[in-house]
């Protein structure tokens, strides 16, 4: 124990000795601290001076508001200038809880650096603060240029009542050319990360039982049976949906995003071209159904993405000029609706039919209510009956998987719909955008099995990492999906991307179209721990026995010196032996 505090203290000082010798520059005006700002309705905000006169900060949430933004300040910026793309900052502040309402004791803060006048783009730490003082090291490297008037070091902490302290409060800008890795960070961890967990013995045994299945073959020649011949069986193709957002013109051009995409992947989603902006520009259309029909020559099963999202920014300049005429943007949306499931019937495999109603509310509002929601699912039940029927909202699995207020809604949320359609949700999407704040593995499967309780399947439906320590990143990639696979009512899982595009959020292949961060994880179990490959000889009744993941396998084994080769399937609840005649 002893050896451990020397070392931590350790790399303390080489951190503190690093950031002096990079010289970066402070941006924090310190006299402003005693403005700070907080909505009153939620929180309060007390000063004061510590012993070396500085000033420390006690920020205190009493009432938790619906949206955590509610509850923000904003940390004062001394110098407003642009700053380029690459460029590298460095949050620096002591901490600690004074009282807290969660589980682990401990207060947080979802900590942002905006690069964009819109909650998109932001870059985010979720950080939870211990019962002591303790310096916390966020570092912050632009992906993209950014205005001076843009720029804000924001501060999330919108949470159930919790009190903490902050002061030493740093904001440094470093020269060009300085590393990230040469900044210092606070470690990120999360329970359960371990090699030796137990949440994970279990799930690889809930694995073995619920994605696997013994099978039967059969192989006979001409009507007798063919003994004691070696077969090799390999899974060439699972039957459980792993995929990729994908975008239409990469899949028509066959760019290398699409190329390494067909490496990795069963299935996809396409991320923007089936938004009903883009439908409505007629060339993307084009792209989009070529794209379609190019992927339905190949094989790849589509999740349409979306029919509904129902906010503003999201929907056509029409939606906003009739914001008055509830009817006419009835009909707008129904048209479109209508236009979409037409063009591309045949093509698609299932819908997100509403995306994201927990913050955008602009049609709700419009037309009186949730009914041009209900409506989605009625009208793509009625076209499309065989099309699965999903919703898909953010912030359910994230950010620690602590917002029981929001999971709770969307619990709600989902049941209303079924009972006013008479029970058309069929699917319940999950969106997984992790920042630092990493949801426990045992928490996931908690929620998961919290809305497995109303019956339907569950997608993985977008998950990217914040995060950019390669090992934390690799590590948690790797057991998320674990937890996922492993929970009986999860039907697909799907990353919001494929090669790496400059954003730092999905990484399956890397911008020089080798195996990623996340790739690695991802290849490791899909295509490595999650792929079976046995060679077995037959009985002298010509009866191949084995046990393997569900999907489609390829035989091969030689017989009078020729190379037989075909394909079965292996599905659950396969009773019968599967007959091959060669």
């Amino acid at each position: 124990m002893k050896y451990t505090i020397t070392l931590c203290v350790s790399i303390i000082a080489l951190f503190c000795n690093a950031q002096d010798q990079l010289n970066g520059i402070d941006l924090i005006d310190h006299n402003k601290f005693p403005y700070l700002h907080v909505n009153r309705d939620y929180a309060h905000i007390e000063r004061s001076k510590d012993e070396t006169n500085q000033w420390q900060i006690t920020f205190k949430t009493h009432t938790e508001p619906k949206f955590t933004y509610y509850c923000s300040t904003n940390l004062p910026i001394i110098k407003k200038q642009d700053y380029k793309k690459g460029t590298l900052f460095l949050l620096t502040f002591k901490a600690r809880t004074e009282m807290a309402s969660l589980e682990t004791g401990e207060a947080k803060a979802l900590i942002m650096l905006k690069q964009t006048q819109d909650y998109k783009g932001n870059i985010e730490y979720t950080q939870s603060f211990s019962s002591d003082w303790q310096t916390y090291y966020l570092p912050f490297q632009l992906d993209r240029f950014v205005s001076g008037n843009v720029m804000k070091v924001v501060m999330h902490y919108g949470f159930r009542p919790q009190s903490f302290l902050m002061k030493d409060i740093k904001f440094e800008v470093f020269p060009e050319g300085t590393r990230i890795e040469s900044l210092p960070k606070t470690e990120i961890t999360y329970t359960g990360m371990e090699p030796e967990a137990e949440w994970r013995k279990k799930a690889k045994e809930r694995i073995e039982v619920l994605r696997k299945g013994d099978f039967n073959v059969h192989f006979l020649k001409n009507g007798p049976p063919i003994p004691n011949r070696v077969i090799n069986i390999k899974l060439i193709k699972h039957g459980f949906p792993f995929g990729a957002r994908m975008a239409a013109e990469d899949i028509v051009n066959v760019t290398n995003d699409y190329k390494n995409f067909k490496k990795a992947f069963n299935s996809l989603v396409l991320g923007n071209d089936l938004k009903i902006k883009q439908w409505k520009r007629e060339v993307n259309r084009k792209t989009t159904l070529k794209a379609l029909k190019i992927l339905k020559e190949e094989g790849y099963p589509v999740k349409g993405h979306v029919l509904v999202w129902p906010g503003f920014q999201y929907l056509t300049p029409e939606i906003r000029l009739n914001e008055n005429n509830p009817q006419k943007v009835r009909e707008i949306i129904v048209d479109h609706i209508e236009n979409i499931l037409n063009e591309t019937q045949g093509m698609v495999t299932h819908w997100d039919v509403v995306n994201e109603a927990y913050t955008n509310k602009d049609l709700q509002n419009i037309t009186g209510g949730e009914e041009i929601l209900y409506k989605a699912f009625e009208i793509l039940a009625e076209k499309q009956p065989r099309l699965r029927r999903f919703v898909n909202e953010y912030g359910i699995i994230s950010k620690g998987g602590i917002d029981t207020q929001k999971q709770q809604w969307y619990y709600e949320f989902v049941k209303r719909i079924d009972e006013n359609t008479g029970g058309l949700v069929q699917g319940i999407g999950i969106q997984c955008h992790m920042g630092s704040d990493l949801t426990p593995p045992e928490r996931v499967l908690e929620i998961l099995s919290y809305y497995a309780t109303l019956g339907k399947q569950i997608s993985i439906s977008e998950f990217t990492m914040d995060i950019q320590d390669p090992e934390v990143r690799e590590r948690y990639t790797r057991d998320l999906m674990i937890a996922a696979f492993s929970h009986p009512n999860v039907s697909e899982f799907l990353f919001w991307g494929n090669t790496e595009d400059g954003r730092n959020k999905c990484d399956i292949f890397n911008s020089n179209n080798e195996i990623g961060v996340m790739g690695k994880a991802y290849f490791s179990l899909v295509h490595k721990d999650w792929l079976t490959n046995i060679n077995v000889t037959t009985s002298e009744n010509g009866l191949a026995e084995g046990r393997g993941f569900f999907g489609t396998y390829e035989y091969t084994f030689v017989e009078e010196g020729r190379l037989v080769r075909g394909t079965f399937q292996v599905r659950p609840r396969q009773r019968d032996n599967i007959k091959i005649e060669i």
